[in-house]
Protein backbone atom coordinates (compact mmCIF):
# COMPACT_ATOMS: atom_id res chain seq x y z
CA UNK A 1 0.00 0.00 0.00
CA UNK A 2 1.63 3.53 -1.15
CA UNK A 3 1.29 6.27 1.55
CA UNK A 4 -1.36 8.45 -0.10
CA UNK A 5 -3.80 4.95 0.43
CA UNK A 6 -2.34 4.16 3.89
CA UNK A 7 -3.41 8.00 5.41
CA UNK A 8 -6.66 7.34 3.01
CA UNK A 9 -7.60 4.24 5.16
CA UNK A 10 -5.81 4.98 8.50
CA UNK A 11 -6.54 8.65 8.78
CA UNK A 12 -7.19 8.82 12.35
CA UNK A 13 -4.17 7.27 12.86
CA UNK A 14 -1.96 9.23 11.34
CA UNK A 15 -4.22 12.17 12.75
CA UNK A 16 -3.37 10.94 16.44
CA UNK A 17 0.22 10.33 15.71
CA UNK A 18 1.23 13.67 14.26
CA UNK A 19 -0.22 15.06 17.33
CA UNK A 20 1.78 12.80 19.84
CA UNK A 21 4.59 13.74 18.29
CA UNK A 22 3.51 17.65 18.37
CA UNK A 23 3.11 17.94 21.96
CA UNK A 24 6.14 15.81 22.48
CA UNK A 25 7.64 19.76 21.64
CA UNK A 26 5.29 21.79 23.48
CA UNK A 27 6.49 20.18 27.13
CA UNK A 28 9.80 19.17 28.51
CA UNK A 29 10.95 15.47 28.12
CA UNK A 30 11.21 14.92 31.96
CA UNK A 31 7.37 16.16 31.82
CA UNK A 32 6.68 13.50 29.26
CA UNK A 33 8.32 10.79 31.11
CA UNK A 34 6.05 11.23 34.35
CA UNK A 35 2.77 10.51 32.11
CA UNK A 36 0.96 7.64 34.10
CA UNK A 37 1.25 5.03 31.12
CA UNK A 38 0.58 1.98 33.55
CA UNK A 39 -3.25 3.26 33.00
CA UNK A 40 -2.62 3.61 29.22
CA UNK A 41 -0.87 0.22 28.72
CA UNK A 42 -3.49 -1.62 31.20
CA UNK A 43 -6.50 -0.31 29.07
CA UNK A 44 -4.90 -0.49 25.67
CA UNK A 45 -3.94 -4.86 26.70
CA UNK A 46 -7.56 -5.27 27.70
CA UNK A 47 -8.69 -3.43 24.21
CA UNK A 48 -6.68 -6.07 22.99
CA UNK A 49 -7.98 -9.47 24.87
CA UNK A 50 -11.49 -8.52 23.09
CA UNK A 51 -10.32 -7.42 19.71
CA UNK A 52 -8.46 -11.01 19.54
CA UNK A 53 -11.64 -12.79 20.94
CA UNK A 54 -14.32 -11.08 18.73
CA UNK A 55 -11.62 -11.92 15.38
CA UNK A 56 -11.78 -15.58 17.01
CA UNK A 57 -15.63 -15.70 17.19
CA UNK A 58 -15.68 -14.32 13.47
CA UNK A 59 -13.62 -17.14 12.29
CA UNK A 60 -15.69 -19.27 13.75
CA UNK A 61 -18.96 -17.96 12.15
CA UNK A 62 -20.66 -16.84 15.34
CA UNK A 63 -21.27 -13.75 14.92
CA UNK A 64 -23.28 -13.77 11.57
CA UNK A 65 -25.24 -16.80 13.81
CA UNK A 66 -26.29 -14.40 15.98
CA UNK A 67 -27.66 -12.46 13.61
CA UNK A 68 -29.67 -15.29 12.10
CA UNK A 69 -31.19 -16.39 15.06
CA UNK A 70 -31.98 -12.70 15.79
CA UNK A 71 -33.67 -12.32 12.45
CA UNK A 72 -35.37 -16.03 11.89
CA UNK A 73 -38.93 -16.14 12.09
CA UNK A 74 -39.55 -12.17 11.18
CA UNK A 75 -42.58 -11.42 9.06
CA UNK A 76 -42.73 -7.81 9.33
CA UNK A 77 -40.44 -4.61 7.59
CA UNK A 78 -40.16 -3.30 10.95
CA UNK A 79 -39.60 -6.29 13.21
CA UNK A 80 -36.65 -6.60 10.50
CA UNK A 81 -34.88 -3.41 11.15
CA UNK A 82 -35.54 -3.55 14.81
CA UNK A 83 -33.88 -6.12 15.12
CA UNK A 84 -30.68 -4.99 13.06
CA UNK A 85 -30.77 -2.33 15.43
CA UNK A 86 -30.48 -4.17 18.10
CA UNK A 87 -28.39 -6.25 17.40
CA UNK A 88 -25.23 -4.00 17.88
CA UNK A 89 -27.38 -2.15 21.28
CA UNK A 90 -26.49 -5.82 22.99
CA UNK A 91 -23.53 -6.79 21.20
CA UNK A 92 -21.90 -3.48 21.99
CA UNK A 93 -21.83 -4.34 25.40
CA UNK A 94 -19.79 -7.18 25.05
CA UNK A 95 -17.66 -6.12 22.50
CA UNK A 96 -17.39 -2.86 21.97
CA UNK A 97 -19.30 -0.08 19.78
CA UNK A 98 -16.38 -0.42 16.94
CA UNK A 99 -16.77 -3.90 16.66
CA UNK A 100 -20.60 -4.23 16.43
CA UNK A 101 -20.78 -2.00 14.00
CA UNK A 102 -18.14 -3.75 11.92
CA UNK A 103 -19.87 -6.87 12.04
CA UNK A 104 -23.66 -5.64 11.53
CA UNK A 105 -23.59 -2.65 9.67
CA UNK A 106 -22.31 -5.05 6.47
CA UNK A 107 -24.27 -7.15 7.33
CA UNK A 108 -27.68 -4.89 7.73
CA UNK A 109 -27.12 -3.14 4.18
CA UNK A 110 -26.93 -7.24 2.96
CA UNK A 111 -30.10 -8.11 4.42
CA UNK A 112 -32.16 -4.76 3.74
CA UNK A 113 -30.83 -5.02 -0.16
CA UNK A 114 -32.05 -9.05 0.00
CA UNK A 115 -35.31 -8.02 1.24
CA UNK A 116 -36.28 -5.05 -1.33
CA UNK A 117 -35.94 -2.41 1.15
CA UNK A 118 -32.94 -0.43 0.21
CA UNK A 119 -34.87 2.48 1.13
CA UNK A 120 -34.70 1.88 5.03
CA UNK A 121 -30.89 1.65 4.67
CA UNK A 122 -29.71 5.13 5.97
CA UNK A 123 -32.35 5.60 8.78
CA UNK A 124 -31.41 1.67 10.07
CA UNK A 125 -27.26 2.06 9.63
CA UNK A 126 -27.75 5.24 11.48
CA UNK A 127 -30.35 3.39 14.56
CA UNK A 128 -27.40 1.62 14.37
CA UNK A 129 -24.74 3.63 15.32
CA UNK A 130 -26.85 4.69 17.61
CA UNK A 131 -27.42 1.78 19.14
CA UNK A 132 -23.98 0.91 19.70
CA UNK A 133 -22.80 3.71 20.91
CA UNK A 134 -26.05 3.55 23.51
CA UNK A 135 -25.22 -0.32 24.26
CA UNK A 136 -21.42 0.10 24.81
CA UNK A 137 -22.06 2.85 27.35
CA UNK A 138 -23.20 -0.29 30.16
CA UNK A 139 -20.60 -1.61 30.45
CA UNK A 140 -17.05 -0.56 31.11
CA UNK A 141 -15.22 -2.81 28.06
CA UNK A 142 -17.97 -1.16 25.97
CA UNK A 143 -15.89 1.12 24.45
CA UNK A 144 -11.99 2.92 24.74
CA UNK A 145 -13.24 6.18 27.21
CA UNK A 146 -15.21 3.54 29.48
CA UNK A 147 -12.71 1.19 29.97
CA UNK A 148 -10.03 4.44 30.64
CA UNK A 149 -12.14 5.53 33.12
CA UNK A 150 -13.26 2.56 35.07
CA UNK A 151 -9.73 1.55 35.10
CA UNK A 152 -9.03 4.51 37.21
CA UNK A 153 -11.66 3.42 39.84
CA UNK A 154 -9.35 2.59 42.62
CA UNK A 155 -7.81 6.27 41.96
CA UNK A 156 -11.57 8.24 42.02
CA UNK A 157 -12.90 5.18 44.85
CA UNK A 158 -15.90 3.45 42.97
CA UNK A 159 -16.88 0.43 42.51
CA UNK A 160 -18.74 -1.42 39.48
CA UNK A 161 -22.15 -0.71 40.79
CA UNK A 162 -21.38 2.96 40.96
CA UNK A 163 -20.55 2.42 37.88
CA UNK A 164 -23.48 0.75 36.18
CA UNK A 165 -25.59 2.83 38.31
CA UNK A 166 -24.55 5.85 36.78
CA UNK A 167 -25.00 4.59 33.12
CA UNK A 168 -28.16 2.89 33.64
CA UNK A 169 -30.48 5.73 33.22
CA UNK A 170 -28.52 7.11 30.13
CA UNK A 171 -28.74 3.55 28.36
CA UNK A 172 -32.72 3.07 29.63
CA UNK A 173 -33.44 6.49 27.88
CA UNK A 174 -31.63 5.93 25.01
CA UNK A 175 -32.72 2.58 24.09
CA UNK A 176 -37.02 4.10 24.89
CA UNK A 177 -35.49 6.91 22.06
CA UNK A 178 -34.66 4.05 19.81
CA UNK A 179 -37.48 2.40 19.64
CA UNK A 180 -39.44 5.55 19.25
CA UNK A 181 -37.63 6.13 16.38
CA UNK A 182 -37.92 2.93 15.15
CA UNK A 183 -41.34 2.37 15.41
CA UNK A 184 -41.66 5.29 12.89
CA UNK A 185 -40.12 3.02 9.84
CA UNK A 186 -43.00 1.79 7.71
CA UNK A 187 -44.60 -1.69 8.86
CA UNK A 188 -45.55 -4.11 6.30
CA UNK A 189 -45.26 -8.19 5.37
CA UNK A 190 -41.73 -8.85 4.69
CA UNK A 191 -42.38 -11.02 1.74
CA UNK A 192 -38.87 -12.28 1.31
CA UNK A 193 -37.14 -15.00 2.98
CA UNK A 194 -33.95 -13.74 4.21
CA UNK A 195 -31.00 -16.52 4.11
CA UNK A 196 -27.75 -16.79 5.31
CA UNK A 197 -24.89 -18.58 5.65
CA UNK A 198 -24.37 -19.33 9.13
CA UNK A 199 -22.42 -22.62 9.84
CA UNK A 200 -20.40 -22.44 12.43
CA UNK A 201 -17.22 -23.45 12.17
CA UNK A 202 -14.40 -24.63 14.88
CA UNK A 203 -17.59 -25.36 17.82
CA UNK A 204 -14.36 -26.99 20.09
CA UNK A 205 -12.36 -23.18 19.81
CA UNK A 206 -15.91 -21.28 20.16
CA UNK A 207 -15.83 -23.33 24.29
CA UNK A 208 -12.14 -21.98 24.91
CA UNK A 209 -13.29 -18.61 23.58
CA UNK A 210 -16.05 -18.14 25.66
CA UNK A 211 -13.76 -18.92 28.92
CA UNK A 212 -11.30 -16.23 27.01
CA UNK A 213 -13.93 -14.09 27.25
CA UNK A 214 -15.09 -14.75 30.65
CA UNK A 215 -11.62 -14.32 31.96
CA UNK A 216 -11.30 -10.92 29.93
CA UNK A 217 -14.03 -9.95 32.24
CA UNK A 218 -12.74 -11.28 35.17
CA UNK A 219 -9.46 -9.79 34.47
CA UNK A 220 -11.39 -5.85 33.77
CA UNK A 221 -12.67 -6.41 37.42
CA UNK A 222 -9.11 -7.02 38.91
CA UNK A 223 -9.56 -9.89 40.12
CA UNK A 224 -6.70 -11.18 38.00
CA UNK A 225 -4.10 -9.45 36.61
CA UNK A 226 -4.34 -7.77 33.36
CA UNK A 227 -0.82 -8.70 32.02
CA UNK A 228 -1.28 -12.13 33.48
CA UNK A 229 -4.72 -12.56 31.14
CA UNK A 230 -2.77 -11.31 28.43
CA UNK A 231 -0.21 -14.08 28.69
CA UNK A 232 -3.03 -16.61 28.61
CA UNK A 233 -4.55 -15.17 25.45
CA UNK A 234 -1.87 -14.27 23.50
CA UNK A 235 -0.53 -18.07 24.05
CA UNK A 236 -4.19 -19.66 23.58
CA UNK A 237 -4.19 -17.86 20.13
CA UNK A 238 -0.73 -18.82 18.94
CA UNK A 239 -1.80 -22.62 19.91
CA UNK A 240 -5.40 -22.67 18.17
CA UNK A 241 -5.90 -19.50 16.00
CA UNK A 242 -2.20 -18.29 14.94
CA UNK A 243 -3.81 -16.41 11.69
CA UNK A 244 -5.91 -14.52 14.08
CA UNK A 245 -3.19 -12.17 14.98
CA UNK A 246 -2.98 -10.81 11.65
CA UNK A 247 -6.50 -10.10 11.38
CA UNK A 248 -6.74 -7.51 14.20
CA UNK A 249 -6.99 -4.01 13.59
CA UNK A 250 -4.00 -2.76 15.72
CA UNK A 251 -4.73 1.12 15.01
CA UNK A 252 -7.16 1.22 17.71
CA UNK A 253 -4.71 0.82 20.15
CA UNK A 254 -2.20 2.92 18.57
CA UNK A 255 -4.86 5.93 18.38
CA UNK A 256 -5.75 5.51 22.06
CA UNK A 257 -1.73 5.75 22.60
CA UNK A 258 -1.20 8.62 20.37
CA UNK A 259 -3.97 10.63 21.84
CA UNK A 260 -2.65 9.50 25.56
CA UNK A 261 0.58 11.44 24.68
CA UNK A 262 -1.17 14.51 23.18
CA UNK A 263 -3.55 15.05 25.73
CA UNK A 264 -1.10 14.72 28.45
CA UNK A 265 1.19 17.18 26.47
CA UNK A 266 -2.00 19.75 26.25
CA UNK A 267 -3.14 19.77 29.87
CA UNK A 268 0.80 20.08 31.06
CA UNK A 269 0.79 23.80 29.08
CA UNK A 270 0.16 26.43 31.72
CA UNK A 271 -2.39 28.46 29.32
CA UNK A 272 -4.31 25.12 28.31
CA UNK A 273 -4.31 23.46 31.58
CA UNK A 274 -6.15 26.86 33.50
CA UNK A 275 -8.64 27.00 30.99
CA UNK A 276 -9.41 23.53 30.85
CA UNK A 277 -10.16 23.60 35.00
CA UNK A 278 -12.00 26.84 34.68
CA UNK A 279 -14.22 24.87 31.97
CA UNK A 280 -14.78 21.80 34.13
CA UNK A 281 -14.91 23.61 37.46
CA UNK A 282 -18.02 25.21 35.44
CA UNK A 283 -20.16 21.92 34.25
CA UNK A 284 -16.99 18.70 33.97
CA UNK A 285 -20.47 16.59 32.16
CA UNK A 286 -21.50 19.83 29.90
CA UNK A 287 -17.76 20.24 29.28
CA UNK A 288 -16.60 16.49 28.39
CA UNK A 289 -19.87 16.57 25.72
CA UNK A 290 -19.31 19.88 24.19
CA UNK A 291 -15.08 19.02 23.54
CA UNK A 292 -16.56 15.04 22.41
CA UNK A 293 -18.14 17.34 19.11
CA UNK A 294 -15.06 18.43 17.70
CA UNK A 295 -12.16 15.59 19.34
CA UNK A 296 -14.11 12.85 19.83
CA UNK A 297 -15.26 11.31 22.67
CA UNK A 298 -12.01 9.18 23.58
CA UNK A 299 -9.33 11.52 23.47
CA UNK A 300 -11.55 14.09 24.87
CA UNK A 301 -11.84 11.93 27.72
CA UNK A 302 -8.53 11.42 28.48
CA UNK A 303 -7.93 15.54 27.90
CA UNK A 304 -10.13 16.16 30.46
CA UNK A 305 -10.20 13.56 32.84
CA UNK A 306 -6.94 14.72 35.38
CA UNK A 307 -9.43 18.17 35.72
CA UNK A 308 -12.22 16.83 37.96
CA UNK A 309 -12.99 14.52 40.97
CA UNK A 310 -16.00 13.72 39.45
CA UNK A 311 -15.23 10.73 37.76
CA UNK A 312 -19.36 9.99 36.65
CA UNK A 313 -19.48 13.28 35.02
CA UNK A 314 -16.84 12.73 32.63
CA UNK A 315 -18.08 9.14 31.77
CA UNK A 316 -21.22 9.87 31.41
CA UNK A 317 -20.24 13.17 29.04
CA UNK A 318 -18.08 11.24 27.14
CA UNK A 319 -21.10 8.56 26.23
CA UNK A 320 -23.68 11.27 25.47
CA UNK A 321 -21.04 13.03 23.78
CA UNK A 322 -20.60 10.33 21.43
CA UNK A 323 -23.86 12.09 19.74
CA UNK A 324 -24.05 15.39 17.85
CA UNK A 325 -21.47 15.76 15.26
CA UNK A 326 -19.72 12.31 13.28
CA UNK A 327 -16.61 12.95 14.55
CA UNK A 328 -17.79 13.17 18.27
CA UNK A 329 -17.48 8.84 18.12
CA UNK A 330 -14.95 6.57 15.97
CA UNK A 331 -18.12 4.67 15.82
CA UNK A 332 -19.65 6.61 13.71
CA UNK A 333 -17.49 7.37 11.26
CA UNK A 334 -17.16 3.35 10.60
CA UNK A 335 -20.90 3.53 10.20
CA UNK A 336 -20.14 6.36 7.24
CA UNK A 337 -17.23 4.76 5.84
CA UNK A 338 -19.08 1.07 5.13
CA UNK A 339 -22.24 3.05 4.30
CA UNK A 340 -20.43 5.17 1.36
CA UNK A 341 -18.88 1.60 0.01
CA UNK A 342 -22.07 0.93 -1.00
CA UNK A 343 -23.51 2.30 -4.87
CA UNK A 344 -25.99 4.51 -5.13
CA UNK A 345 -24.93 5.93 -1.50
CA UNK A 346 -25.17 9.56 -0.72
CA UNK A 347 -23.82 11.72 1.87
CA UNK A 348 -25.81 14.21 2.02
CA UNK A 349 -29.14 12.16 2.55
CA UNK A 350 -27.25 10.27 5.69
CA UNK A 351 -25.90 13.17 7.28
CA UNK A 352 -28.97 15.22 7.14
CA UNK A 353 -30.71 11.76 9.02
CA UNK A 354 -27.68 11.82 11.06
CA UNK A 355 -27.66 14.87 12.53
CA UNK A 356 -31.38 15.11 13.12
CA UNK A 357 -31.35 11.75 14.80
CA UNK A 358 -28.24 13.00 17.24
CA UNK A 359 -29.55 16.07 18.07
CA UNK A 360 -32.87 13.80 19.56
CA UNK A 361 -30.44 11.92 21.18
CA UNK A 362 -28.97 14.62 22.89
CA UNK A 363 -31.69 16.89 23.39
CA UNK A 364 -33.02 13.78 25.73
CA UNK A 365 -30.10 12.44 27.03
CA UNK A 366 -28.19 15.50 28.66
CA UNK A 367 -31.40 16.56 30.56
CA UNK A 368 -31.61 12.42 31.72
CA UNK A 369 -27.94 12.72 33.53
CA UNK A 370 -29.26 16.04 35.70
CA UNK A 371 -32.41 14.24 36.43
CA UNK A 372 -30.94 11.38 37.76
CA UNK A 373 -27.76 12.74 39.05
Amino acid sequence: MDVIGFVKKDYLLVISAILAVISLFLVPFDTVMTYNYGSIIETICTLLFFLLIVAGLKECNALNKLAHKAITNINTTRALCLALIFLPFFCSMLFSNDVALLTFVPLAIAILTMAGLKGTTIIVVVLQTVAANVGSSLTPFGNPHNLYIYNLHDTYGFTLWDYEMALIPIVAVGAAALIVMAMMIKNRPLTVDIEQNTELQNKNVLIVLAALFVLAIISVLDIIPYYITLIVIVLAFLIMMPKVFVKVNYSILFIFFFLFVFANGLTNMDSVHNMLLDLMDWDPMLTTVIASQFTSNVPSTILLQPFTDDWMAVVVGADIGGFGTPIASMASIISIKIYLQEKDSSIKDYLKVFLIVNIVMLVVLIPTYYIFN
